[in-house]
């Protein structure tokens, strides 16, 4: 308990937790990082942002709400209970860094607001229901992880004493159980998300386990409550018969049922004094504390109240109820009825042994600098097979995940190029090398953009421009800079201003609908649900829509789409990232595959 509010107030013992805590999620960073980049070399350092604090941030909030039920289950768990609300910042802020990369990566830099797209960048899929057919499966993930958000913020904001005493206890504990219905929305979040994008099945397996353990705990903690709780139900009767005076261990308490309530007993200098059970910060089990310097001290976080009275002492002001208490029989008995608040009771007296004190009876207390050798010792030990259970998790997710693809973006480096530019069927720089054969560089905006304006109009001039490469598969592509980076020069006469096309015939494909411009090699991975927001921006915004066709092996080539008079598409960009069946006349244009689609049907 401190006299005024501070933001931390930092002792020996949360310098090590909190030392221990940010290590312990830079070395699970460090470790995911490590292993992804050694099996996925072309992966981005944003993706692996994304992933790894994705990963850090559901297994801090496994262990958040595993705290209580262990606590409950073994008081020895009790130091981390203390410390529990800076885990809950730490998880809101590493929750944080993952969903503004996610913002930036997948909704920034296009044609919409970015924190409006992650609620529209695909509406249209957000009934369950239609056409008379179940839509799940297509559900957008991401304003499930919005939500979980919010909760997160909620509870990290308001994790001060200062709001548990503004709001009262019983708002506060209300908000702060919302850590529930994070966990329901962020397991909400992954099953509609990476569940469907991957193929494998360890992050499944993982997140199931850590449910069916989570369950298992409260459930187990839940039953030794209620065994309790019937163990020690009393009749109706205004004296309730206890216990035996030597039941009790000096300066410990035995928790007993009065008029349907739980009533702490502590024995105190060779007497025995009654009180609710229940502390007035946060409820916690007062009966499980223990009487220091003449005070009852709160096992969770060390608030007191006198043994006599049940006020705090000066100038706090919290009062715990009294019950009257008398000796029969060599037993104790309680009146069920409370005392009015502040009652001041003599205690009565016993006499003979006390009762040996418990196992686990080494008492924390918060605010002292140092943990007893016996607790220490505890927490070492299952912090450190905890923190190796974290690590390897990550590491088998790492190790199970889809490889990056094999792309390359040369960001922040731009090349000079010349040739004719040429708008249609694709927007292009048509080169012609010293052999004659022309080759394509597909020309988009920066971000989320297609064609600039400032280069629409010039069919078939000479320009010479400044951009960045993007290859992948011998297709390659240039992002453009502003309008001072490209210098038209008049119409070609040096070389042929239109482009070689080559017939194949008609087609018909089921692929799925990607932006070029990512799966070239500015996103890795591209594909797929968690990148398909990132794919309606885009398409919005102008790059050009191709086709992705995989082969038995999984391979992957894209084809580009185009109108059937060879314009631009006209298509609705939230069909990105899904899968498409087009049928039109397919083509070469300077070895550039473009199919001119006159069927475009969304597949289920």
């Amino acid at each position: 308990m401190s006299l005024a509010y501070r933001a931390v107030d930092w002792n020996r013992q949360k310098r090590v937790y909190d030392a221990l805590l940010v290590a312990s999620v830079s070395g699970a960073l460090g470790a995911f990082a490590a292993v992804t980049a050694w099996r996925s070399p072309d992966i981005t350092a944003e993706t692996l942002v994304i992933r790894g604090t994705a990963l850090v941030a559901i297994g801090l909030l496994h262990v958040v709400l595993a705290i209580g039920p262990l606590a409950r289950l073994d008081r020895r768990f009790l130091p981390w209970l203390y410390n529990r609300r800076h885990l809950g910042v730490t998880l809101f802020l590493v929750a944080l860094v993952h969903g503004a990369f996610s913002v930036v990566q997948f909704h920034a830099l296009g044609d919409a607001n970015p924190l409006a797209s992650v609620f529209t960048a695909y509406d249209a899929d957000f009934a369950p229901v239609r056409a008379g057919a179940w839509n799940l499966a297509n559900l957008p993930f991401e304003p499930f992880g919005a939500a979980a958000l919010a909760v997160l913020f909620v509870m990290a904001a308001t994790s001060h004493d200062f709001w548990l005493r503004n709001l009262g206890a019983a708002v506060w504990k209300t908000l702060h159980v919302g850590v529930y219905a994070a966990y329901g929305l962020v397991l909400a979040h992954v099953a509609f998300g990476v569940v469907q994008a991957e193929r494998a099945w360890t992050p499944v397996v993982l997140l199931g386990a850590g449910f069916v353990a989570l369950a298992g705990l409260h459930v187990a903690a839940a039953r030794r409550e209620t065994r309790a709780d019937v163990a020690r139900q009393a009749d109706n009767a205004e004296w309730s018969d206890a216990c035996g005076t030597d039941e009790i261990p000096e300066g410990q308490a035995r928790v007993v049922g009065a008029g349907g309530k739980r009533v702490a007993l502590f024995r105190h200098e060779g007497r025995v004094f009654a009180t609710s059970n229940v502390c007035r910060h946060q409820g916690g089990p007062l009966g499980e504390g223990r009487v220091v310097d003449g005070c009852i001290t709160c096992p969770w976080h060390g608030w007191n109240y006198k043994v006599e009275d049940g006020c705090s002492p000066p100038p706090f002001k919290e009062v715990v109820a009294t019950h009257d208490t008398r000796l029969e029989a060599g037993r104790v008995q309680v009146r069920a009825t409370p005392n009015p608040p502040g009652t001041r009771c003599p205690g009565t007296v016993v006499v003979g042994t006390t009762g040996a004190v418990r196992a686990g009876g080494e008492f924390y207390v918060g605010y002292d600098d140092r943990t007893s050798e016996g607790l220490a010792r505890h927490i070492r030990r299952r912090f450190t097979i905890g923190l190796g259970v974290f690590v390897a998790a990550m590491v088998a997710v790492a190790l199970s995940l889809q490889k990056a693809d094999p792309g390359r973006f040369e960001y922040g480096t731009p090349r000079e190029f010349t040739g004719v530019f040429m708008e249609f069927p694709l927007p292009r720089l048509r080169m012609v090398g010293a052999d004659g054969v022309a080759t394509n560089l597909v020309l988009v905006g920066a971000g989320k953009h297609g064609l600039p304006t400032y280069a629409s109009g010039h069919d078939g001039e000479m320009v010479s421009l400044m951009g960045t490469l993007i290859e992948r598969g011998g297709v390659r592509m240039v992002e453009l800079g502003d309008a001072g980076s490209v210098r038209f020069a008049g119409r070609a006469t040096s070389v042929p201003a239109t482009g070689r096309t080559e017939d194949l015939g008609r087609v018909a494909f089921d692929g799925e609908l990607v932006d070029t411009k990512c799966w070239l090699g500015v996103m890795r991975p591209a594909t797929g649900k968690v990148h398909r927001a990132c794919a309606v921006r885009c398409l919005s915004g102008g790059v050009p829509p191709g086709l992705l066709l995989r082969d038995g092996d999984g391979n992957g080539a894209v084809v580009f789409l185009v109108g059937p008079s060879g314009r631009r598409l006209d298509f609705d960009p939230q069909w990105g990232g899904r899968q498409i069946g087009v049928k039109g006349g397919l083509q070469l244009v300077d070895g550039t595959a473009v199919l001119r689609v006159d069927l475009m049907q969304l597949g289920r």
